[in-house]
């Protein structure tokens, strides 16, 4: 695992600061298949807010190392000490080749490594791991503090009063707040009095401390506390710590009664802080019948050695029985999932299980309707919710030996699925003759929207992408449409675009592009665009801006859901969550700018199957093109596959392989061909709700400290606010944010000259906090 990190459990989400933070970090280190990792990992903390947690963390994440005095017992040395550690260069660190180093910085701003030659001498040897590695900052480029952790979205998005008081008093309590369940923080506004009643004696956190770390309480806490914490364990527990050792008072905890079970539920809302008590109960001697079984963690390994045995017959066995298997084994094995060795990443097969079983239930079903028509309302409604079944069960598992296995298993329930209901969709295409080629239609558009293009999104991983706008309170609208044949993107690209009718047909058998209407130009992507140009469409390249004025709607392409499909095979599953963070995220982003809708499109849709698509034989000498899932068929073959006319030209002849077979072996990811998940394409409208307010941000100046903005809105209600980051409301530098004036403008002051000539961004806000507009500015720039 990068860094050292423990993994929080799939089914689970941060519940402690220091949980939260593992998180991020392993957030700041995710690398895209195929890319380099980073060399390490900086994390600068110039005010040392975070030192007080770095001993806590480094029982998790075992590759931490902190600058200081050379002390290898605490993984602290100077910054050439730290190079070394990074360079692999010091034998009494073995760090594994997939582990990134996290190097500590205390005392160190990112701003000082950035210096160049104004760069402390002793800090030289970092410099370059700026370029090498990363490093842990927020999204404005600024070093994480503790305050912007606590109410940051990116971190634990707690309403923390913004005073002083309350600064100290987080700082004071952070190494106690690190074990506090998070969920008791949330739904009120925290000061300073909640922070500091954290360090008021928690007996249950105490005994778990000493349980988990023994007599190193005592020495660290000085007598009179220990005295105190044995007279707690006397009479609430019924034990003398002074007479007992920890590893006899676990078989207590195992076996449980009402005076030990909140201390396990305790235990078990963040185990990682406490690893020697997971150390004990692995080594402990625990008797059957003395413990439960959800308490024992020989029962969990168990019954994982159980599960992966049984989930390794499926592929040997008829579907059917596999289905009812998978079935059986989910009512057993689903329990375990609420256990603590989830949460520790010991149980991950059962973790697996929830999707697997959702997998084995839809492929229990086969996908039905008489006409294309009738499978294609039959896909959208149920059957693809077996592909993101077998997605999200592929997605569930990391280690090497539980990828192989599970591959296994989605293979044994999907395949037979997949492709009944692709051989079913070809033969209600096939005789409806003609009909099926009517009902290909390029993408709606409203003369307004902004349209975003997403090259492979599938219409399952189109539904997860609804589901997350949604979440964020969009207005959000699921359609389809029917991609042509062949199911490529040179054919199916322009009928996404706002070009769609700009083409009459096409002669181009190798790489399957229609030509213009008005020249022989064929559709390439560049053409395209710039025939949308000509329309009046604004295209917007990688830029995030307001609708152009006068433009006839937006284009942006975003997204290589197709480029990681065909470079990674399977693998593809494990990049899902990243795309649909950056689509996610550009959707959000447009209609920020003031887009009053955004239509999500696509191309065409595609197969995975781990292992390999089944593949089919056909002669070279019978075709003038063969791809992985079409060819192009000569003037007199005669192929023994199922022939499709090209949707822009009805002479040219395209040969498809039956059911999901490929015409090239081993491969994992392919188009091309006819089936409800190459053919069937989402189209996502996505609106605010509600009244859409606009603003434009006219003119910034500024006045010393005070800055004037002018806006041109139609909303008399927005206000205009100065942030260092324009998406957190508590980064605003202004003494308040103000209302705009009758005349459009707003006076902001800037109480602190600390942040005269710092980077800013002014931002234009309705009553629900939304931004409408923004611009970049330096404070108290004169101009």
């Amino acid at each position: 695992m990068a860094g050292g990190v423990s993994r929080p459990s799939a089914t689970t989400s941060p519940n402690t600061l220091l949980q939260a933070i593992e998180q991020s970090l392993l957030d700041a280190l995710r690398t895209p298949d195929g890319s380099e990792p980073p060399a390490a990992l900086l994390w600068t903390d110039a005010d040392q807010q975070w030192s007080g947690l770095i001993p806590r963390l480094q029982s998790t994440c075992p590759h931490i190392f902190t600058l200081g005095d050379y002390d290898p017992e605490t993984r602290t040395g100077p910054a050439i000490w730290l190079r070394c550690v990074v360079d692999r260069a010091l034998p009494e660190f073995e760090i594994p080749p997939s582990a990134v180093p996290i190097l500590y910085l205390p005392g160190v701003a990112r701003q000082t490594l950035r210096a160049g030659d104004d760069c402390p001498r002793e800090f030289w040897p970092l410099v370059e791991m700026q370029f090498r590695g990363r490093v842990w900052h927020q999204r404005n480029g600024r070093d994480w503090t503790v305050e912007a952790f606590l109410v940051s979205d990116d971190g634990l998005a707690l309403d923390v009063a913004q005073d002083v008081r309350t600064r100290d008093a987080a700082r004071r309590s952070l190494a106690l707040l690190a074990e506090i369940a998070l969920d008791g923080l949330r739904g009120r506004r925290l000061d300073a009095d909640d922070f500091d009643r954290l360090a008021v004696a928690d007996p249950t956190r105490d005994l778990l401390r000493w349980m988990s770390t023994g007599d190193a309480l005592l020495r660290t806490e000085g007598i009179s506390r220990w005295k105190a914490f044995c007279s707690v364990c006397m009479a609430t527990y019924r034990f003398d710590p002074d007479k007992r050792s920890p590893a006899d008072v676990v078989l207590d905890l195992v076996a449980g009664d009402d005076r030990w079970d909140s201390v396990w539920q305790r235990f078990t809302e963040a185990p990682s802080l406490y690893p020697g008590i997971v150390q004990l109960l692995r080594e402990s001697f625990i008797p059957i019948l003395h413990a439960r079984e959800e308490r024992n963690p020989r029962d969990n390994d168990d019954a994982e050695a159980s599960l992966r045995k049984e989930l390794s017959t499926l592929g040997g066995i008829p579907h059917a029985s596999a289905i009812a298997k998978v079935g059986a084994l989910e009512a057993e094995h689903g329990k375990r999932r609420s256990w603590v060795w989830t949460g520790l990443g010991e149980s991950s097969l059962a973790v697996a299980m929830e999707p697997i079983a959702r997998l084995a239930a839809a492929s229990a079903i086969p996908l039905g309707g008489a006409t294309p028509s009738a499978v294609i309302s039959t896909y959208v409604a149920a059957g693809c919710l077996c592909d993101r079944a077998a997605l999200e069960s592929l997605a569930a598992v990391r280690a090497p030996a539980d990828v192989a296995l599970v591959e296994s298993v989605v293979r044994a329930l999907y395949l037979p699925w997949l492709d009944a209901s692709a051989r079913h969709f070809q033969d209600m295409v096939q005789r409806s003759g003609t009909a099926f080629r009517g009902m290909v239609t390029g993408t709606r558009h409203d003369g307004e929207s902004c349209i975003v293009f997403a090259d492979g999104l599938r219409y399952d991983i189109a539904c997860m992408l609804v589901e997350r706008l949604s979440d964020r309170g969009f207005r959000v609208r699921l359609d389809h449409r029917v991609a042509p044949v062949p199911t490529v993107t040179s054919t199916a690209k322009p009928l996404a675009s706002l070009s769609h009718n700009s083409f009459d047909g096409g002669e181009d058998i190798v790489d399957f592009r229609p030509r213009f209407k008005e020249s022989p130009l064929a559709a390439t992507a560049q053409a395209l665009r710039e025939d949308m140009a000509t329309r009046g469409v604004d295209v917007l390249g990688d830029d995030v801006r307001a609708p152009a004025e006068g433009s006839k709607g937006g284009w942006v392409e975003t997204g290589q859901l197709d480029h990681l499909g065909h470079s990674l095979g399977a693998r593809l599953v494990h990049q899902e969550r990243m795309e649909l963070d950056v689509l996610e995220a550009k959707v959000s982003a447009l209609l920020d700018a003031g887009w009053p809708s955004i239509r999500v499109v696509t191309d065409h849709g595609w197969l995975l199957m781990p292992g390999g698509l089944p593949s089919v034989a056909l002669p070279a000498h019978l075709t003038a093109l063969r791809w992985c899932r079409c060819a192009t068929v000569k003037t007199t073959a005669r192929p023994d596959v199922t022939e499709y006319a090209w949707h822009w030209n009805q002479d040219v002849r395209i040969a498809s392989p039956p059911g999901i077979c490929c015409f090239l072996p081993n491969t994992e990811y392919a188009h091309g061909g006819v089936s409800p998940q190459e053919c069937i394409v989402p189209e996502i409208l996505v609106q605010r709700v509600g009244f859409r307010a606009s603003a434009s941000i006219r003119s910034v100046t500024w006045r010393g400290m005070r800055c004037r903005v002018s806006v041109t809105t139609n909303d008399s209600s927005i206000r205009v606010d100065l942030r260092t980051n324009w998406k957190q409301p508590h980064s605003s530098i202004a003494a308040s944010a103000k209302e705009l004036s009758t005349a459009g403008e707003a006076s902001l002051a800037v109480p602190d000259d600390a942040f005269e000539g710092e980077s800013a961004t002014v931002v234009v806000i309705d009553q629900g906090g939304n931004v409408l507009d923004r611009t970049s500015t330096i404070v108290g720039e004169i101009r």
